[in-house]
């Protein structure tokens, strides 16, 4: 039987252009996906990416606490809000955290944006973006 999984990621987005290898050699962070404008969404799609996008994040986690995989991708990013500040400066980025969940049989996790989150989010001008996939019930086993 499936369980709620949550990922939270972080990113730095604009419609045009940007140089990718810049943030990563200015954060000194490997980013977890990276897409360009004009990329294919898939492999052969005639559908492309609108926008170029650095992430950071740490993949999905089966757990019920939305803090188990914000936390870390704040940790990693609290030292270095000079840097997103004027990367964000110097290539007009949109800097959003993204909280994705997806709930299997009725388990849906606590959601609280905790004040170290939400600071970091305000010193960076960051939005935070919360997706939410509900799957129906399946049958006990």
């Amino acid at each position: 039987m499936e369980k709620t999984k949550v990922q939270a990621y972080f990113s730095l987005s604009n419609d045009d252009d940007f140089p990718l290898d810049e943030l990563t050699k200015r954060l000194k962070i490997q980013p977890s996906r990276t897409t360009e404008v004009g990329e294919p969404l898939l492999l052969n799609s005639a559908r492309h990416y609108f926008s170029t996008t650095w992430q950071y994040g740490l993949g999905y986690k089966e757990t019920l606490d939305v803090d188990e995989v914000l936390m870390p991708v704040i940790y990693k990013l609290e030292s270095k809000v000079n840097d997103i500040l004027l990367l964000k400066k110097n290539y007009n980025l949109v800097a959003k955290f993204y909280i994705v969940i997806q709930i299997h049989n009725g388990r849906s996790p606590g959601l609280a944006i905790n004040t170290r989150a939400s600071k970091l989010a305000t010193e960076i001008e960051a939005i935070f973006d919360i997706d939410l996939y509900a799957y129906p019930y399946s049958e006990l086993e």
